[in-house]
């Protein structure tokens, strides 16, 4: 039996994981679908459907799998394009929901993949929160220049919050915090570069001030006052 599932769709940074898993021996592939399948024009045009189908057959072909062994797919509709290959390549297959050693063994690969990006491990051990869209955008506003490339630009709520207008003054902290760019401790006390933005709600983004590389905004009337992040 083959198992088929995807991790990240609904994560802003990254492409998309898919694993394919031969359940009675756990043979695993796991590979993932760039985030340009995410940007325009492909978004639109729904290539990242297409690329499912590359990354199956060729697990299909490492795992050795007959047209007369079962598969199941996961219901989404990253699959709408697999399934009627599937079909057309004579394989026998059902629509199902993926539970079990495949669903756990995919979520952590996809997890290591972001990691590996740079997302701190800290925001995807909070796994059912990790990837909330707007706790991302943090991430990316934090070093925007390059982590634009990561995300799913061709989303409608990366079209609407990218462009939100942002604030950056120097804050003295009240408790310790890490900076979004590099990671590192901010001490409580020290004057941290803060980014401020609203898109649901206000957010604030603490950096080194050595890490900033966005001009301060003028005329800030809570320049250098103590300062406590509540999110």
């Amino acid at each position: 039996m083959i198992d088929i599932d995807d991790a990240g769709s609904g994560s802003l940074i990254g492409g998309t994981g898919i694993g394919i898993m031969r359940k009675e021996t756990e043979e695993y592939v796991f590979k993932v679908i760039p985030p340009v399948f995410f940007q325009q024009p492909y978004f639109s045009q729904k290539k990242y459907q297409q690329y499912v189908i590359k990354i199956v057959n060729f697990s299909f072909y490492k795992l050795k799998v007959s047209r007369n062994e079962p598969i199941k797919v996961c219901r989404g509709y990253i699959f709408d394009d697999l399934r009627k290959w599937l079909d057309s390549e004579g394989y026998t297959w059902s629509n199902d929901k993926i539970e079990g050693a495949l669903q756990y063994m995919v979520e952590e690969s996809f997890n290591n993949y972001v990691i590996m990006l740079g997302l701190p491990r800290n925001f995807v051990q909070h796994a059912r929160f990790a990837f909330g869209f707007h706790r991302l955008l943090k991430w990316v506003f934090a070093d925007l220049n390059n982590r634009a490339k990561y995300c799913k630009s061709g989303w409608k709520s990366w079209i609407k919050w990218s462009k939100a207008p942002l604030q950056v003054y120097p804050k003295i902290l009240e408790q310790d915090m890490y900076c979004l760019k590099c990671g590192k401790l901010i001490s409580k006390y020290e004057t941290a570069s803060m980014l401020e933005y609203h898109t649901n709600r206000t957010w604030f983004v603490p950096l080194h001030t050595s890490c900033c590389s966005y001009s301060y905004t003028q005329d800030s009337s809570e320049s250098n006052s103590i300062f406590t992040i509540n999110s």
